[in-house]
């Protein structure tokens, strides 16, 4: 007995560790791809099936799709229908493995392995290196198949194993249970399927028996798309109970008609292959259930709605898209990250708007805002630093590693504009509580300098939220300008105070918001190399 335990909790081991792998060597090989296919669903739900489908295919982990479907909910990125038609489709998609598997190939694991291992040591070419990951990975999944078959041999005449694959045919609710009792344990429905088609191969389980456990299967698969939810928005937390529902209502309808089901997969399948119906059965659920639920998907997002009520408030403290369930997927964390800092740095654009209206207008109400707010932006750039740390724990492609300190920089740079922005303000409130006024000459060299800033800055947001290099030239000319800015503006500073059109008080604020300003286009220019990774 301890042969057999050990046996298959080792195999289990190597059959989870393959999916694993294989699901990052895809990642990889997918790179940007996975997120693009993401981002380009339309409202119209087959495409959202299909994509969910390829996404569970090339990431091989419906789990896996389905936590990225609630953090991309969470932050906005999808609406509650898109997510409903892609966790509809990782259902379906999430088959494919025990499809594979069922075609007892697992003999292959050795070539696979060899020749997968042999790619990945030797080769230099990126491409080549994560196909051979990817290949020895497979490989890995196989031979813990194997190995849980062989594990499993003496129990087809254990007595108690077989009393209780007698009670599995003749409890089928009892099984379905079982089946998502184990599934929800290892979170990985394709493992517990994996296990139930090994043991058919070993001829340990009848059809009847494996039929409701493989049900089980995708209940248990939910609970890890539950856990992904606590503590998101209320979007995300109805994503979640989506996929619930989804599978849940769909075991209770294939339950009230398992007789007709049992015999429709009997009639599609090859006769005696037992693990070639398990893995029919798994894929036509999914594929039905889609049939079924499909055409109703506005009532269901209706339902979802009615049964998690409310609406999302979003506080302007803190991060709003960080997701920390997505710190293991990089191109899906790079792509949050972005999204936050152009959050950021649209307040701190902000900031500078504040600051310069504050200072011409003699407002502190509005100086006082722009303070608070400087205190989100140092918030924000602490957090999203932090992320990007986590996030580089994962592995990363070259140019998403690029990429990836492209955007820490960025992020810095950004919050130096606003602590720019802030100067600025402090000079301002010093303007006012000393009665401090500029000449009308000096207001608008400043206006003049202060449009040029804004637009450098603007520009090298625009370059970074489009990837745009081609906007990085323009960048520089703005740069060069405002530099010649300053110096002519000094100089002529320089004159006023000689002439006496200017006090010297005024004139002290004049050059350190004329600095400031410089500095914010030296870092607006850093900024916008982040499209093409130099800075």
């Amino acid at each position: 007995m301890i042969e057999i335990i050990f046996g298959l909790f080792g195999g289990l081991a190597l059959f989870i560790f393959g999916i694993k792998s294989m699901s990052e060597g895809l990642q990889k090989m997918a790179g940007k791809k996975t997120h693009a296919v993401m981002g380009a669903l339309t409202s119209v739900p087959v495409v959202g099936v299909i994509v969910g489908a390829l996404i569970t295919i090339m990431t091989q982990s419906s789990t896996l799709v389905t936590v990225m479907v609630v953090g991309f909910v969470n932050t906005s990125m999808l609406n509650l229908k898109q997510a409903i038609s892609v966790i509809m489709g990782a259902n379906i998609g999430t088959t494919f493995t025990a499809q594979l598997v069922a075609f007892r190939i697992t003999d292959a694991w050795v070539f696979l392995a060899a020749f997968g291992f042999t790619f990945y040591f030797f080769s230099k070419h990126k491409i080549v290196k994560n196909s051979g990951f990817v290949a020895f990975s497979l490989g890995m999944l196989l031979l813990g198949m194997s190995l849980m078959s062989q594990a499993m041999v003496p129990l087809r005449h254990d007595p108690a194993f077989q009393q209780l694959m007698l009670t599995f045919s003749d409890n089928r609710i009892l099984a379905m249970i079982v089946g998502a009792l184990f599934t929800a344990l290892v979170q990985s429905s394709t493992a517990a399927t994996g296990v139930i088609v090994a043991m058919t191969m070993e001829d340990l389980i009848p059809f009847q028996a494996a039929l409701p456990l493989v049900l089980g299967t995708n209940i248990g698969t939910t609970v890890t798309a539950l856990l992904a939810s606590i503590g998101g928005s209320l979007s995300a937390r109805r994503a979640a109970m989506a996929h619930v529902l989804f599978n849940v209502i769909g075991v209770v309808i294939f339950l009230i008609f398992l007789n007709q089901y049992e015999n429709l997969i009997l009639a599609i399948s090859p006769i005696d292959d037992i693990p070639r119906q398990v893995a029919n059965a798994h894929t036509l659920f999914s594929v039905i259930n889609v049939i079924l639920f499909l055409p109703f998907i506005n009532q269901f997002a209706k339902l979802l709605t009615r049964l998690i009520p409310g609406e999302d408030v979003r506080s302007t403290q803190g991060a709003v898209y960080l997701d920390w369930r997505m710190v293991d997927v990089p191109n899906v964390a790079i792509n949050l990250a972005q999204k936050e800092i152009l959050r950021m740095a649209e307040i701190a654009g902000e900031n500078i708007k504040l600051a310069m209206e504050g200072l011409l207008e003699r407002d502190s109400k509005k100086l006082t805002a722009m303070k608070a707010q400087e205190n989100i932006v140092d918030g924000l750039e602490k957090e999203i630093m932090h992320y990007l740390a986590r996030v580089s724990q994962s592995g990363m492609g070259a140019d998403m590693s690029i990429r990836h300190a492209g955007l820490l920089h960025a992020s810095n740079d950004i919050e130096r504009v606003s602590d720019h922005a802030d100067n600025v303000a402090d000079l301002a409130l010093s303007a006012i509580e000393d009665d401090v006024s500029f000449s009308e000459e000096a207001i608008d060299e400043l206006k003049a300098m202060y449009d040029l800033v804004i637009k450098i800055y603007d520009t090298a947001i625009k370059s970074v939220k489009d990837n745009n290099i081609a906007l990085v030239p323009l960048v520089k000319k703005l740069e060069s300008q405002i530099d010649n800015m300053e110096e002519d503006l000094r100089e002529s500073h320089i004159n006023r105070l000689k002439q006496g059109r200017c006090s010297a008080a005024a004139g002290v604020i004049f050059l350190d918001i004329i600095i400031n300003f410089e500095r914010i286009g030296d870092h607006a220019n850093n900024i916008s190399h982040v499209p093409q990774g130099k800075l």
